[in-house]
């Protein structure tokens, strides 16, 4: 189960396209086809080497969301889904860390903050 503080909600035109075997893109239609290609097997790559590291991944999918230009961050996870900026779309993927970053999170945020409360400052 998620946390009812981690859900992620999103409105708005949006399409999608798979991007690996747990993974899918959502952006408005003009972003699409440049997020697909940008992303294409980076989350998958780590989402394996976070399991070969830290164990399972636990929430099953890990998609991503491409904001609006206004978005201020890099990116903001939530188990399952992931906002990032359009900023990270540049043609080459050199920003794919930025989603390393985000996927991290599956480990060390959600699922330690339950059960390490005591150390609720790491997070």
């Amino acid at each position: 189960p998620v946390p009812s503080y981690l859900v992620a909600l999103a409105v708005g035109d949006l399409k999608c396209s798979t991007i690996g075997p747990r993974s899918r893109v959502y952006a408005e239609p003009c972003t699409l086809a440049s997020a697909a290609k940008e992303f294409q097997g980076v989350t998958e790559k780590y989402l394996a080497a976070g399991e070969q590291l830290f164990g399972p991944y636990r929430w099953e999918r890990y998609d991503l969301l491409v904001m609006p230009p206004c978005f201020p961050f890099g990116g903001m996870e939530n188990p399952r889904l992931t906002f990032v900026t359009p900023c990270l779309i540049t043609g080459d993927g050199a920003l794919g860390d930025v989603v390393a970053h985000e996927i991290a999170h599956s480990w060390y945020s959600w699922y330690l903050h339950f059960l390490l409360l005591s150390y609720d400052y790491l997070v």
